[in-house]
């Protein structure tokens, strides 16, 4: 990345920097190994992005950011072998965001764009123009290509503490620049609780209303199908080099955008419509319409409303129309209304 002349120039980060090699010169030559991540960059590679320089001086710029707090990996790679320099650590005096935390505040904020109010998502998009200024032209592709693979509706919170590494590792595949990689991770189901292994193509984070926390929704390549994973119940993920490939996208895209709690199908969407009534839902539905898919709330006769979404099973829809107890009613469709009926039978039967 070429050193832009409008760009603010840390100063001389020590007094004896400024006569060995310029400020501006060791912001590159960070810039340039934090941009080339793992696969590092080699001398040769550090003298051409400042300009063809002696090598001595690609010596004395690694000499004087090792001095200021820098540490640098030096693995030898390809035939000859040649040093390749990766960042383990940034000097004392760099201001620059770290992948991890701007990860944390990305996630923050598109959290927010679907839960919170606008007054905290204003002073985290503060934060986020602050970041983009310290922030290198690698890690700011992989943030923009997460941007679109984090769908958030509603604001149910997971109780259960995230692994950071095994998150960090999900979103490393699942922002990749240049497409999602594969992903193998290690998972506790729910209903048995036994682990198991597998390798799939991450596609979005999904976060609703009713989930009860965040889900990766993903391709198996094994099972040919759409699968969604709690996070929680990830105990291990590893992103792998080889690029992950989705034969069809437009089952997970319906998954994403039509699924309520966590639940979705891979039936064609169909439209739910309930009228609700009693004191206080109909004006609190449409003061606030619920997260749901494709949602609009309106007036009808004897004060209720009808509300209406869309929904690819029948679990998700039933789960929200119960809290209204006795006050909703399904209108559409038949399926639903007959699900619903034959579950409260059940419930009822408890209560007898």
């Amino acid at each position: 990345m070429a050193h832009s002349p409008s760009r603010k120039v840390l100063a001389s980060p020590r007094p004896d920097g400024g006569r060995l090699v310029k400020p501006e010169r060791l912001q590159i030559v960070l810039e340039a190994i934090r941009d080339a991540g793992e696969r590092g960059i080699t001398k040769e590679g550090l003298a051409r992005r400042l300009g063809g320089v002696a090598m001595r001086t690609v010596d004395r710029a690694v000499q004087l950011l090792e001095g200021q707090g820098a540490r640098f990996g030096k693995g030898r790679k390809g035939q000859p072998a040649l040093i390749h320099f990766t960042l383990e650590k940034a000097p004392d005096w760099d201001s620059r965001i770290t992948p991890h935390a701007r990860m944390a505040l990305e996630v923050a904020l598109m959290a927010l764009e679907g839960t919170a109010t606008e007054l905290w998502f204003d002073q985290l998009e503060g934060l986020r123009t602050l970041a983009d200024s310290h922030l290198s032209t690698r890690d700011r592709d992989l943030f923009r290509a997460l941007q679109a693979h984090v769908s958030v509706r509603g604001g149910a919170d997971d109780q259960q503490a995230l692994d950071t590494r095994m998150l960090t590792q999900v979103l490393l595949a699942l922002g990749h620049p240049e497409g999602p990689r594969e992903l193998e991770l290690t998972y506790k189901a729910a209903s048995t609780g036994r682990t198991s292994t597998r390798t799939v193509v991450p596609f979005t984070l999904t976060h609703d209303v009713f989930s009860g926390g965040a889900f990766l929704l993903a391709w198996d390549p094994a099972k040919q199908e759409v699968r969604h994973f709690r996070l929680a119940r990830i105990e291990e993920a590893r992103a792998l080099s080889k690029r992950g490939l989705i034969p069809d996208k437009g089952p997970l895209e319906r998954a994403r955008d039509f699924q309520i709690g966590g639940w979705f199908g891979p039936a064609t969407p169909f439209r739910v419509v309930a009228r609700v009534g009693g004191t206080n839902w109909p004006q609190a539905l449409q003061d606030a319409p619920p997260a749901l898919p494709g949602v609009t709330v309106r007036r009808h006769k004897g004060g209720t409303v009808l509300l209406a979404f869309q929904a690819t099973e029948l679990f998700g829809p039933t789960r929200f129309i119960l809290q209204f107890g006795a006050d909703a009613e399904v209108i559409e469709p038949k399926a639903l209304r007959e699900h619903l009926a034959k579950t409260l039978k059940a419930m009822a039967a408890r209560y007898t």
